[in-house]
């Protein structure tokens, strides 16, 4: 890190940072602390089998928040909790509010309301799978079958 054109600094002489900055090797740990107290602070456990998935039983529902680098998937059957926690995450951290998760790490997601109150969550990397077809110039490659279990 350099000293700032116009600040009058000895040779030597030793800064200390205040706040963690993004060029750092060290900020992304220092956001993953301060979101995880956050975290903690509004009742969320980490998951031991995966660091970034955090859980917090209400009203005898689960909540669910996964983080991946910045951004949070919320996920629960309480709507209304949903928007609570928001709110909460809101006045901690500066956030904008994109909704009904669509598009996450190259995976559509898309949410079907069946008949009889049934509810389902499809999951698709279509669209991730043609790009790279694409990139390596395969997308008029002719399709094989693939022998499974017996069939070999």
């Amino acid at each position: 890190m350099r000293i700032p054109e116009g600040v009058n600094s000895k040779e030597g002489e030793v800064w200390l940072l205040h706040k963690a900055l993004y060029s750092l090797k060290q900020a992304s740990r220092e956001w993953y602390l301060k979101m995880k107290g956050k975290l903690e602070e509004l009742g969320f456990k980490q998951s031991k089998a995966d660091h970034g998935i955090f859980t917090k039983v209400c009203d005898r529902k689960i909540f669910i928040i996964a983080v991946y680098i910045d951004n949070f998937l919320l996920f629960s059957k309480l709507i209304s909790k949903i928007k609570d926690i928001k709110d909460k995450l809101g006045k901690i951290f500066k956030m904008k509010d994109l909704d009904e998760a669509r598009w996450i790490l190259q995976i559509k997601i898309k949410k079907l309301d069946m008949r009889l109150g049934l509810r389902t969550i499809s999951m698709s990397q279509q669209q991730y799978v043609e790009e790279i077809l694409e990139r390596h110039r395969m997308t008029n490659c002719n399709p094989a079958k693939t022998p499974i279990g017996n069939d070999i």
